[in-house]
């Protein structure tokens, strides 16, 4: 048996991995969080053990060993992404994911902890108020979007008004529809708290992260823009996830300079 195969063919072992990345624990311990036998629990440990991925130190505490860490990792990166593509299926089966980069699809586990927001047919404007009222309490806010709405322009201007701080990647197009007072006044009223940059490709995302929530939409696969879907997470994980998210295209982008 290789070592694949012993961290993925068994649920047990694949737990206790997971469950020792967190700490050092008792076969006591691990017997009743994992809620199985203590016999059980040791066949399944001596098989790692086996295959040098865990040990007992003096105390008869089983921990992992640096190569049982790498695969753990692996194991929860796999284990949360799985979650979050279950718990949204529906989201992520009818929208165009091109607009997220490979490297950021791979961390998506990250997401686990986030809540599909949805218009409903007594609230049509659900998701669209819900973004507001969360976009006015940030104190920072970073944008990725191919999207326009032309509401956003003013509530920009209104917290960058208010200090707080805004960084913009815009498309060109988007850009283009940006009325020329609204911008100018953006651009020469508002330094240091406010940049905004273009990028030449029409991003099929909405992506908003924020010093407390991140808020992700995408287009669906007839290439129109869902505005009635949108993903939100308050985690520290998905702001950091939506923080290298923008980052990445920040890099891709021009300074719109005054």
């Amino acid at each position: 048996m290789n070592i694949q195969r012993l961290a993925v063919c068994s649920d047990l072992r694949r737990n206790i991995l997971i469950s020792l990345y967190d700490d050092k624990k008792s076969l006591g311990h691990l017997r009743d969080e994992l809620k199985t036998s203590s016999t059980t629990a040791i066949h399944a440990l001596r098989e790692l053990e086996k295959y040098n991925l865990t040990f007992q130190d003096n105390d008869k505490n089983y921990l992992l060993t640096t190569i049982g860490r790498i695969i753990a990792v692996k194991l929860l990166d796999f284990s949360n992404a799985a979650e979050v593509l279950e718990k949204h299926k529906g989201f992520w089966l009818e929208h165009d994911l091109s607009g997220i980069p490979e490297h950021m699809i791979e961390k998506i586990g990250l997401l686990k902890d986030s809540e599909l927001i949805k218009d409903t047919e007594i609230d049509i404007f659900k998701v669209h108020s819900n973004f507001i009222n969360l976009l006015k309490n940030a104190q920072e806010v970073k944008g990725v979007s191919s999207i326009y709405v032309p509401e956003y322009a003013s509530l920009f201007q209104e917290l960058v008004s208010k200090n707080v701080d805004v960084q913009l990647i815009l498309s060109k197009e988007v850009l283009e529809k940006l009325d020329e007072a609204t911008l100018n006044q953006l651009i020469t009223k508002s330094k240091p708290n406010f940049n905004m940059f273009v990028m030449n490709e029409n991003l099929k995302a909405a992506i908003t992260v924020t010093d407390y929530f991140l808020s992700i939409g995408l287009f669906r696969m007839d290439g129109t823009y869902d505005y009635s879907n949108d993903l939100i997470s308050y985690s520290k994980e998905a702001i950091a996830w939506g923080t290298k998210f923008f980052e990445y295209h920040v890099k891709l982008s021009e300074r719109v300079i005054p």
